[in-house]
């Protein structure tokens, strides 16, 4: 035992005299530069590149292995352009450590150190000839199967790193994109799985795709762990980017006191959570945006904390947008589920537009599942804009959310009853990338003008003449390409641009660029609509198929032009097509047919039966008579039957037929909807009846005759012209027919007389 002993003490002692002793002697007797240059021999015929040392060189052998270099340069293979750059590197292995399968390294030394990386664009790197595929197998290889042959898994460490002036340019030749590490400088202390030490790490990214000019600093003590134990362990942690990106100012800051992170088990552990960025986006704006948390823990095993916070301040030029999300309560695992109260506001502010949302429900968050579910979503919307009717509005906020990433999917049912106003709203959304959304919304009264501001006044955007074409506004139905949409509603009440009708019911279908709004039925103003709406972006074209029966016609004309021009129930048949990029080419290029039917109406702007018994005077003057659209006069009738048929953006009618009272109106014409403006030359045939509009008689002498009534001029200036050169004529005529006719029967009857006389002498002879 005594002699086992002995030995065993004698090699522990005698190894190193005897590995020292050998590390002397090769320092004194090798030929160090020899060394150097049979090495770049071996680099030239092995890898076709040039190693070359322009400066001091120092080996070292006991207790460590390693070398001291100065200006060390590395070709490109194949070529005499630059590769690899160090102004000096310091390394060294300590040896004995490597007999128990450990790599202790010394020290990391570097300054000065050029790396230029490439990919081509055959997708491979200007480095890839530096390794043997093969051999890199082999050795991967061996590695996996070493700890099952009962070896022992390598074990590394670095007693420091040091590195000044670090550059690396990356180039792909593919992409285009181009990268750059500019003066990193790195200090640690001991680099080892499971020892904490202190780091800290600067320099500047700069990139061309996108374009990125930022300078990195990060100061943190670390402890870290690799393979199957791999986690990192953050404390007093800070990382801050400051530069621009996108050619907008970029500005991050994460600090903690703690923060451990172990992608193994999922869990997270943050104590004095401080997480803040702020910057320009060409399309957000101005943004400042915060995460906070004094403590968190989540985990597979549990989840809980203090409190999350969320904070977003996003500034545009013409709007404003604050937002805060809250949970407490954090509880659960991220295994199973993870619980919170969530509460949320949002605020923005638009000219004199203030629109604030607040919303809570109890969350609940599966991890693995990727499953969000908001089971109880209550909450407050309120509207204030002078421009609103009352000023103001308000409508709580009920429903659920679920959103399954997943599956892609997501699911909302969302109700609201204020005021007269009541909805219930199901909504679905499917494959996020390509979002299939489906939606029933049903609502027993809605009144949307009670939500938006009022149209602007058409009377108030007057032409200069009636061939002024109105500002041209672009007709863009690019987004209908990407839409992939299903919606139904039911309406018991409805009022949306001072229109109102009753039991809607409508269904949206958008798929391969094509809308399609069939049917689109509601009661309306005492009758009936149905009809199919259409726009295609494919084509870039828009139809309408409507029909209203036994429609009050003047309040629907009323709501969508504001004109007061004709009154009366009846049928009205639209069909329309057009085409175009802009609104103006859309009147251009409309094309189809409008029918009119009416009962029991008026026309408006103008009081025919009273012009006519005013007639006398104005048939002495032989004049013709104008005036302008007035509204407060109207001229009565029975029916009223005419068709337009629409070609290029003009309406051409010859087929008015009106019956009234006093005469029958019959008329042809345009309407010109490119020139907003109209020609229309209605013909009215005065018929005997012992009274008219207004219980009064008609003696004015036009009993038999046609009253020419020209309707001309712009939509915004309507002109009435009664032709009474014509009217003149035509009564003189009329006036003289009667002792036309009675001459025509005396000339008549006294030729017939002559002829007897002719007769009776011829046959006494």
């Amino acid at each position: 035992m005594k002699k086992a002993i002995a030995w065993g003490v004698g090699i522990v002692i005698g190894v190193p005299v005897v590995l020292a002793a050998a590390a002397a002697i090769l320092v004194n007797t090798i030929d160090q530069q020899a060394l150097l240059n049979k090495a770049s021999a071996v680099v030239k015929e092995k890898q076709q590149r040039d190693l070359a040392f322009t400066g001091p060189v120092q080996l070292k052998w006991f207790p460590s292995i390693g070398a001291d270099l100065n200006g060390v340069t590395l070709s490109e293979f194949q070529s005499t352009d630059q590769f690899l750059k160090a102004d000096k590197v310091s390394i060294s292995l300590a040896l004995l450590p490597l007999l128990s399968s450990e790599v202790v390294v010394d020290a990391v030394q570097a300054s000065g150190v050029t790396v230029n990386v490439v990919k081509n664009a055959d997708g491979k790197f200007n480095f890839d000839d530096l390794s043997n595929p093969e051999t890199t197998d082999q050795v991967e290889q061996e590695m996996e199967d070493a700890p099952a042959e009962g070896g022992q898994a390598v074990n590394f460490s670095v007693d420091s790193i040091a590195l000044e002036n670090l550059n690396v340019t990356y180039a792909d030749k593919q992409t285009g994109l181009e990268a750059s590490l500019n003066n990193f400088a790195m200090q640690s202390g001991r680099i080892e799985q499971g020892v904490p030490t202190d780091i800290a790490l600067k320099g500047n990214v700069k990139a061309n795709k996108p374009q990125a000019d930022l300078n990195i600093d990060l100061n943190t003590r670390l402890e870290f762990g690799l393979g199957e134990n791999l986690y990192a362990n953050f404390e007093n942690l800070k990382f801050a980017v400051l530069g621009q990106l996108d050619q907008q100012q970029a500005d991050v800051n994460v600090q903690a006191s703690t923060l451990n992170v172990n992608p193994n088990t999922l869990e997270v552990k943050a104590q004095s959570l401080d997480a803040k960025a702020k910057g320009q986006l060409p399309n957000v704006g101005a943004f400042d945006v915060s995460l906070s948390s004094p403590s968190l823990e989540l985990s597979d095993t549990v989840a809980r904390g203090e409190a999350f916070n969320f904070k977003a301040d996003l500034k545009q030029p013409t709007r404003s947008i604050n937002a805060i999300l809250d949970l407490t309560g954090l509880q659960g695992n991220l295994k199973q589920a993870v619980s919170a109260a969530l509460n949320t506001t949002v605020n923005m502010v638009e000219g004199e537009r203030t629109v604030n949302l607040k919303l809570a429900s109890p969350l609940s968050l599966n991890m693995k599942s990727q499953l969000i579910e908001l089971a109880a979503l209550s909450g407050q919307l309120n509207v204030k804009d002078p421009a609103l009717p009352k000023k103001e509005a308000s409508m709580p906020l009920a429903g659920r959310l679920e959103v399954n990433n997943t599956e892609k999917t997501a699911e909302l049912d969302l109700n609201s009853k204020f005021e007269a106003t009541s909805f219930d709203l199901k909504a679905a959304v499917k494959n996020f990338s390509k979002p299939a959304i489906t939606a029933v919304l049903n609502a027993d009264k809605l009144d949307i003008d009670a939500l938006l501001p009022p149209k602007k006044n058409a009377n108030t955007e007057t032409a200069a003449s009636s061939g002024e074409k109105s500002k041209d506004t672009p007709v863009d139905l690019s987004p209908l390409r990407s839409l992939n949409l299903d919606v139904t509603a039911n309406i018991g009440e409805l009022k949306v641009s001072n229109i109102q009708a009753q039991q809607l019911k409508t269904k949206a279908v958008a798929r391969g660029g094509k809308l399609t709004i069939s049917p689109l039925d509601a009661k309306l103003y005492g009758g009936s609509t149905t009809g199919v709406i259409t726009a295609d972006a494919n084509t870039q074209t828009v139809t309408v198929n409507q029909n209203m029966t036994g429609v009050q016609v003047q309040p629907v004309i009323k709501a969508l032009l504001d004109k007061d021009m004709v009154e009366g129930k009846g049928n009205v048949g639209i069909n329309i097509r057009t085409t175009g990029n802009t609104v103006n080419q859309m009147k251009a290029a409309l094309n189809g047919k409008v029918s009119v039917s009416l009962q029991d109406g008026a026309i408006k702007g103008i009081n025919l039966a009273e012009r006519f018994r005013n007639a006398k005077s104005l048939l002495s003057s032989g004049s013709n008579s104008t005036q302008k659209t007035d509204t407060t006069q109207k001229t009565d009738f029975s029916s009223l039957a005419v068709s337009f048929d629409i070609a290029n953006g003009v309406a051409s009618s010859n087929d008015l037929n009106v019956m009234a009272p006093l005469f029958r109106i019959g008329g042809a014409g345009q309407v010109n909807l490119v020139s907003n403006s109209l020609d229309y030359l209605a013909k009215a045939s005065v018929v005997a009846t012992s009274t008219g509009q207004g219980g009064k008689t008609l003696d004015s002498g036009l009993n038999g005759v046609t009253v020419p009534v020209r309707l001309y001029g712009p939509f915004t200036g309507v002109q009435w012209e009664l032709q009474f050169k014509e009217l003149a004529k035509e009564a003189a005529k009329a006036k003289l027919q009667p002792k036309i006719d009675e001459k025509k029967e005396e000339l008549k009857g006294k030729a017939e007389e002559k002829v007897r006389d002719a007769l009776k002498g011829f046959l006494n002879r």
